[in-house]
């Protein structure tokens, strides 16, 4: 009993002193001297519940909350720059009473008819409020998002110049697109270019994002021969998932921020850091670091990025004491329990490491979390999880129980690794590493399944799922790269699931009796890989039916982007193969095959993958 109280008290001391180490001994310290004021700083006016895509529905800003926020904003900045004028009227007047200046955005898309809006707001905000607009900004990333063609932008410049002629007026795009289209220097007064290392084709880790950010900049005066240079957005997120060695987090933010002022103070160079709030609703588009950009969170509560210290897990208090619960509680399993010493540790270890890996799998919820999909999502998963973390437990204490573990568990835990396999593989640029609890569930499956695969009895469904785990896995490999260190894990877990499905295979299956399963899944990804490429998200056909939509092929193109926007290619594979599992006629099932994997390749890959899955069995189990 001594000793099985002293471990349980070691493994609490353990997980303490890892959550102490990351939370209050792992921090960048201070740096109050690093400088006064940011020269600007984007500003959307939007709380945690609204978005711009509310105004259609009768949103309307409080303008106490827009008060509220530029009173804090100008006690570390001079300048906010804005990107819309429709519903955001009010930000002017609000801005000069609290001495702030204004880069004036107007959001230019491919509707003429809102861009239009915008425009003649912009003129009239603009004219009426010459004091403190430093300049126009006339559209953002258009030519990024394809949603316009550079002349018709040129027309938009020109218009607004026309009509503010003692006024700058610019235009700002990520920095490729200034020398794609060179033209747009000639009818601007300043050249206005986005550098963005996270973002970037080639994501730049944060001890080269700096320099790269410099040459970069050096670079874009060098081709354009154009001295008169803003630096319209530059930041580094928060939070979110990793892009190659590209890592959000607190720290890395703060880093980011405060060396790149010093350098840009240094240079003269002219800059507007993205951005002032936290803004949700950009996690809608952007996956979950699309909400992580800001200077202050969601609730302007100060991050400290501008000075003081800053830890990547400021509520590790508060983990730490989970971790304890979770410890103490499955200690009982030891109660009036006879086992070696040996075991005990063992029994420690494990459950000290797994009660930290599910805690920080809980902390990474907490924060991607967005809405109750989501959140149901991570409930599945989590509890499925403690489940197999306890299972494991008992199995440690007693080692010789034929029903370790039902198998419900295991068919769940492959299907929520495949189902996030797939996501990655196909969807992957805002998809999250959920590692830490598969770690739980991989290990976990390992150790129980251990000699005991071919009591497992999987026929042909096990072997095809496990199939496409390994070839979602090399796709994973392939757009991430290897020095993506969450991917890497990832990609380990999920070979890890394929090889537990392979093994507890028949060795009488073979990938030959996949042959017509396989036939048709590739036929079905060539013909929806051509159509995506080739019609949907094709830029040029996307420039031309901006300026003219009134062809058939770009009405199909419209609604094309609509259903795969709203996700609605994945609710047909969803229920065609719900129809297809009722019905059990191979006609059915084919069709459904169809729409699962064109709804994976269109980019509504989770439900397209759970279509996926049921198709799959009902191909496979004839001949389990």
């Amino acid at each position: 009993m001594t000793k099985k109280i002293l471990l349980t008290l070691s493994s609490m001391a353990v997980a303490v002193l890892f959550w102490y180490y990351i939370g209050a001994v792992w921090v960048l310290k201070d740096n109050s001297s690093s400088f006064s004021k940011l020269q600007c700083v984007s500003y959307a006016p939007f709380g945690k519940d609204e978005s711009p895509f509310l105004f259609d529905k009768g949103l309307v800003l409080s303008s106490e909350k827009i008060k509220e926020d530029l009173k804090l904003l100008s006690k570390y900045t001079d300048c906010i720059r804005t990107y819309s004028t429709v519903g955001l009227e009010m930000i002017p007047a609000i801005a000069r009473e609290n001495n702030l200046k204004m880069l004036m955005g107007a959001w230019v898309s491919k509707d003429v008819n809102q861009t239009k809006q915008e425009l003649d707001t912009l003129i009239k905000l603009a004219s009426e409020n010459q004091d403190i607009v430093k300049a126009v900004i006339v559209g953002n990333e258009v030519l990024l998002r394809g949603d316009t063609s550079d002349l018709l932008l040129l027309e938009y410049i020109n218009k607004v110049k026309d009509a503010l002629p003692n006024t700058k007026v610019t235009y700002a795009d990520v920095w490729e697109f200034w020398i794609k289209h060179p033209m747009i220097k000639d009818s601007t007064d300043f050249v206005t270019i986005h550098i963005l290392p996270y973002w970037e084709d080639e994501p730049m880790g944060i001890k080269k994002a700096i320099s790269h950010l410099a040459q970069v900049r050096v670079e874009v005066e060098d081709i354009l021969k154009e001295k008169n240079i803003l630096i319209g957005e530059t930041g580094w997120p928060s939070e979110g998932r990793s892009r190659e060695d590209a890592h959000p987090s607190k720290i890395n933010q703060a880093l980011f921020v405060r060396e790149f002022v010093k350098l840009a103070e240094e240079r003269n160079w002219d800059y507007n850091i993205i951005e002032a709030f936290d803004q949700p609703w950009k996690r809608v588009s952007e996956g979950a670091v699309g909400g992580f950009w800001g200077l202050f969170d969601k609730d302007r509560l100060d991050k400290n990025v501008f000075a003081g210290d800053v830890s990547n897990f400021p509520n590790y208090k508060y983990l730490a004491f989970a971790s304890i619960l979770l410890i103490l509680l499955f200690s009982l399993l030891l109660r009036n329990k006879e086992i070696s010493a040996a075991k005990i540790l063992l029994f420690s270890a494990v459950n000290t490491s797994f009660a930290v890996l599910y805690m920080l799998q809980v902390e990474q919820y907490n924060i991607i979390v967005r809405n109750i999909w989501e959140g149901t999502w991570a409930t599945l998963v989590l509890l499925t999880t403690i489940f197999v973390y306890y299972f494991l437990l008992s199995y440690i204490v007693k080692p010789k129980r034929s029903d370790v573990i039902p198998n419900l568990f295991f068919y769940l835990a492959s299907f929520f690794a495949f189902i996030l396999t797939i996501n990655l593989a196909f969807n992957g640029r805002y998809e999250n590493f959920e590692i830490y609890g598969f770690i739980i569930l991989a290990i976990s499956f390992l150790w129980l399944f251990k000699n005991q695969y071919s009591k497992l009895n999987f026929g042909n469904f096990e072997k095809a799922l496990s199939l496409v785990l390994v070839i979602a896995s090399i796709i994973v490999v392939y757009n991430e790269t290897y020095l993506n260190v969450f991917s890497n894990i990832w990609v380990i877990l999920a070979l890890i699931f394929a090889y537990i499905l392979n093994k507890g295979t028949s060795k009488n299956i073979t990938i030959c009796d996949l042959k017509e399963i396989s036939i048709y899944t590739l036929a079905f990804v060539a013909i929806f890989t051509a159509f995506k490429f080739g019609f949907v998200s094709n830029k040029e056909l996307s420039i031309q039916c901006n300026l003219d939509s009134n062809s058939l092929s770009c009405g199909i193109k419209d609604f094309m982007g609509a259903a795969v926007y709203f996700g609605y290619i994945g609710f047909i594979a969803i229920i065609t193969a719900i129809i297809a599992f009722i019905v059990d006629k191979r006609s059915y099932t084919m069709i459904a095959l169809f729409f699962s994997v064109g709804s994976v390749i269109l980019s509504n890959t989770f439900l397209g993958s759970i279509g996926f899955i049921i198709v799959t069995y009902l191909l496979t189990k004839e001949k389990n």
